[in-house]
């Protein structure tokens, strides 16, 4: 059974997109579906080693031999769920549901970002009668975890210089820079104790998390710092070891959840006095952005440990690194230029990571933080890389595209565009690396609580978003 409104093809391609599994690292089952809509609408293509896929479309009548113009949007999904729902994305189709005009997805992240961009290519191409110049239809992966499908592009592989991004917006809204960024991973290796002991489990959820661009400036929890916080005052009254911490999912996501196995010798009572009291300071401390926290604290037992010097290693780490707004614009109201995000934990049989994320509108502020995390993470005894850098997309204060724009929604719409700064990453940046005289706008309907269980889509923005791009192809 449909959800949406299979008579509107940006609709209709958006749902049976949610059908195919397209996490990030995993999008080969819809790169096979976009060479077989190419292959049925008679449309050259090019597909390359990371499934990167490129439609070449020719203009509409009376548009042949008009400029190129490049549509893009990337094929990968943020993959993120409750904890208490079953469901894998590798393989289930997302569970849709419509409610007043907002579309989301049963416990799991809804792939709005960036479904919606590749919804509208595939509507376009599929047309008889939107009119357009040639198109090259560019549908990029692994773009959430580090704008590599971008990177990875051969540029020889693109002609056009006109570039009309699908992945930010907000209706009449249109992205002028983003955010560039790093992530840097710290690890320490293991050293493990076999002895099965009591053990008490310290559980934090309810947190709303969020985008880590697009929301790191409401100061929301973060669920590994406040994890951190609880341990290290632990740790203070007693000698604690870790038998297991992890937390968060994606580099790119403010971690809503976090979970650690210890043994101290507290008694369980006194460790709950201590959780308490930390859980009441935090409660005050978030109760305008984490309404729904709750922390927990269990018995439970563990049948082996790591070292103490190992435990309060990562402790220390924790308690001491820099996340969330790091610096702000003093000429843009509202806009973030650097910040931080301790995003993912995760521990195995050989060591402790910790993913952390880094941006900045400038080189410097994403060297300066990253740096402060490699001297913090060796003043506590862990090691550090620096991976998936990807590029800033700085203002450009003379665009034809984006003059044409504000003018197509004057005359359409009766709207002014309202022009966006963003601390996020997008790829446009890369584009402009590739080519920098590439003429670049973002377009995109509203959504909220992306990368989150919560995310939704504004339906009626949705359709009202795809007439003005196809009203603004129609002018180019």
């Amino acid at each position: 059974m449909n959800v949406l409104d299979h008579n509107k093809a940006h609709q209709k391609f958006f749902e049976e997109m949610t059908r195919i599994p397209h996490g990030s690292f995993h999008e080969r089952a819809y790169s096979d579906y976009l060479i077989d809509f190419a292959q049925s609408h008679n449309l050259r293509y090019i597909r390359d080693d990371m499934n990167n896929v490129i439609i070449y479309v020719p203009g509409t009548s009376g548009y042949e031999k008009h400029e190129t113009v490049i549509l893009q949007a990337h094929i990968d999904m943020v993959c993120e769920k409750n904890k208490d729902v079953a469901f894998d994305f590798e393989h289930d189709a997302l569970k849709l549901r419509l409610d007043e005009g907002w579309l989301s997805a049963e416990g799991t992240t809804l792939g709005a970002d960036d479904g919606c961009g590749v919804a509208y290519m595939l509507a376009i191409m599929d047309s008889d009668s939107i009119a357009h110049p040639p198109l090259e239809c560019v549908f990029t992966v692994q773009e959430e975890v580090g704008l590599f499908g971008a990177l990875g592009l051969d540029r020889q592989n693109i002609s056009g210089k006109r570039l009309i991004n699908l992945d930010d917006g907000g209706e009449f809204a249109s992205g002028t820079t983003s955010a560039g960024g790093v992530n840097v991973i710290a690890k320490r290796a293991l050293t493990w104790k076999d002895e099965e002991k009591e053990a008490f489990e310290l559980t934090i959820g309810g947190l709303k998390g969020g985008h880590s661009g697009g929301e790191i400036h409401k100061e929301r929890g973060n669920a590994n710092k406040l994890a951190a916080r609880i341990l290290y005052t632990l740790s203070k009254q007693a000698k604690l070891t870790l038998a297991h911490a992890e937390g968060g999912m994606k580099d790119n996501a403010i971690p809503r959840e976090a979970s650690a196995i210890f043994h101290t010798a507290l008694s369980f009572s006194d460790c709950k006095e201590i959780v308490e009291q930390q859980k009441n300071e935090m409660m005050k401390e978030l109760e305008f952005s984490d309404t729904d926290l709750h922390i927990t604290l269990t018995k439970t037992k563990a049948a082996r440990f790591m070292s103490e010097e190992d435990s309060q290693s990562f402790i220390n780490f924790m308690r001491l690194i820099p996340n969330g707004m790091r610096h702000r614009s003093m000429s843009i109201e509202g806009l973030t230029t650097a910040s931080s995000n301790a995003a993912v934990v995760t521990c195995d049989n050989s060591e402790i990571m910790i993913n952390t994320s880094v941006r900045g509108a400038l080189e410097s502020y994403i060297d300066t933080i990253a740096e402060e995390i490699e001297i913090l993470a060796k003043l506590c005894g862990l090691e550090t890389v620096r991976d998936a850098r990807y590029p800033a997309w700085s203002y450009d204060s003379e665009s034809k595209m984006r003059s044409c724009l504000q003018a197509v929604c004057k005359e359409c719409y009766q709207k002014e565009l309202v022009l966006m700064a963003v601390h996020g990453g997008l790829e446009c940046g890369v584009f402009k690396m590739m080519d920098p005289d590439m003429d670049i706008v973002t377009m995109g309907p509203i959504m909220k609580d992306i990368h989150t269980p919560k995310e939704c889509l504004s339906i009626d923005s949705f359709d009202r978003t795809f007439d003005l791009l196809c009203a603004f192809l129609k002018e180019l």
